[in-house]
């Protein structure tokens, strides 16, 4: 139950990740490097043993997680384009797995962008850009629209707009693993102090591990 717990919540946290980076980029036009990272090597991340390797590490969706611990704190005023985000991404999950074509397209794409990738880097602005297109040529051909709000000068910028449609790409990524680890809307509902408790605990462990790290005994 607690394994179930962890992944329900990694995968939770992966969403709000790139939620949170998206937003980051829209407003400042700048990402922090790390969970940036970490969010668009997650979409390659297809063949592992288990949730935290998606994301290379529970490490890697640290800002995630302390975006749970934000999202679910009672005495905070609910984030409500955060959680529009969230439900849309939701939302863009459920449609893709309706939709066997799109899948197998997008599928065959990172297949061919995990190349260049490897050629170049996880955010080498080719591989970005293709990430993009991918998007745009398979998840924006749903019937649905994010709708993302931020700075016009920003996004104005086609190299911002393409590192967005990639962050959100990681995001329905995200989503498909949550749903394929149990995650539901109602969890989101009525296991938030579950889900909360777990954010943190999980936060105390990576602390424990990286000051490990630091000063081995």
């Amino acid at each position: 139950m607690q394994d179930n717990l962890n992944n329900v919540t990694l995968a939770l946290a992966g969403m709000l990740q790139s939620v949170a980076l998206v937003r980051e980029l829209t407003q400042t036009g700048k990402t922090n490097p790390a969970p940036y990272e970490a969010s668009i090597q997650s979409i390659f991340s297809l063949d592992v043993n288990s949730v935290p390797e998606v994301f290379g590490g529970i490490e890697g969706v640290k800002l995630g997680l302390e975006k749970i611990l934000l999202a679910f704190d009672t005495t905070q005023t609910p984030d409500r384009l955060q959680n529009r985000y969230l439900l849309s991404l939701i939302h863009l999950q459920k449609k893709l797995s309706r939709s066997p074509k799109i899948l197998h397209a997008l599928m065959k794409r990172l297949q061919q962008i995990q190349k260049q990738a490897n050629y170049f880097s996880i955010t080498h602005p080719t591989v970005i850009a293709n990430l993009a297109d991918t998007y745009l040529s398979t998840i924006s051909t749903f019937h649905f629209r994010v709708v993302i709000l931020g700075s016009q000068r920003v996004m104005n910028a086609k190299e911002n707009m393409e590192k967005v449609r990639a962050l959100l790409l990681a995001g329905v990524r995200a989503a498909v693993l949550w749903r394929q680890v149990g995650g539901s809307r109602l969890q989101i509902l009525f296991s938030r102090a579950k889900i909360k408790a777990c954010a943190e605990k999980l936060l105390i462990q990576l602390n424990d591990h990286l000051v490990l790290e630091k000063d081995p005994v």
